[in-house]
């Protein structure tokens, strides 16, 4: 079916032989529909029909993203961060200034992600208190002090059963959460002793940089075994294999 222009921005289009105009989700035909045989006017309604499917079909958003640079060439990359490389010989690019880099970070702030919300120690020690294990205790707790209610004098020594059960469940929680949290410490005191380090070119020389350090429109060196610290255009290269994992 070829669409054609109609002032009141209806569907037109050509079968059998007819014109068909949309409009109003309506169908009508320039011709009476009588003349057609049953066969045509078969293939008709279902062109009709289809064609109105398409039109009430809502029309899908492109989803906008703002990565562009593997779109473009080099020099138009190299234009946008005001870097100047060489593809030819990479091991001689100037790279970015050493001032040039250092007004980049301190308008950008450092290369690293955005750490996660982090949960207060209230909040992980009632994760802790709500496992399965604590919950029983508690629960059993719970149960011998309804017991005392229904007899008393029979159940005097649930008064200690009671509170020895979810003293117990809130001991254990607690326990459970100062080892996460001394975990969690030596972890980041690890990291801080190791920080990422990255291989760039600044003023044509090649340095070695903390990760956090790196700015957009740096030239990066990598080697086997480097971690890519940020989004790259890899605009040389020699066996180049990248691990995902």
């Amino acid at each position: 079916m070829v669409p054609a222009e109609n002032s009141d921005n209806s569907g037109v289009g050509s079968g059998l032989g007819r014109t068909i105009t949309f409009s109003n989700d309506r169908a009508y035909t320039a011709n009476n529909q009588a003349n057609l045989s049953p066969k045509d006017q078969e293939k008709v309604a279902t062109s009709v029909e289809t064609a109105i499917e398409e039109k009430g079909k809502p029309e899908e958003k492109v989803k906008s993203v703002d990565i562009t640079e593997h779109l473009m060439s080099i020099d138009e990359v190299c234009a946008k961060y005001s870097v100047k490389v060489n593809p030819e010989r990479p091991q001689d690019s100037p790279g970015l200034g050493e001032q040039q880099a250092a007004d980049l970070l301190l308008r950008n702030g450092p290369n690293t992600l955005t750490p996660p919300k982090k949960k207060s120690g209230f909040h992980k020690f009632m994760i802790c208190l709500s496992s399965l294990f604590n919950l029983m205790l508690i629960a059993a707790g719970i149960l011998e002090y309804i017991l005392l209610a229904i007899d008393y004098k029979d159940n005097k020594a649930n008064i200690y059963m009671g509170a020895i059960l979810i003293v117990v469940a809130f001991l254990n929680a607690g326990v459970e959460w100062y080892q996460q949290r001394k975990s969690e410490n030596t972890l980041a005191a690890l990291l801080k002793m190791i920080p990422a380090k990255t291989h760039v070119v600044r003023d044509g020389r090649l340095v070695s940089i903390a990760s956090a350090d790196v700015v957009v429109g740096d030239v990066l060196f990598l080697r086997m075994g480097d971690k890519v610290p940020a989004d790259c255009y890899v605009f040389a290269g020699s066996d180049l294999k990248v691990d995902n994992s």
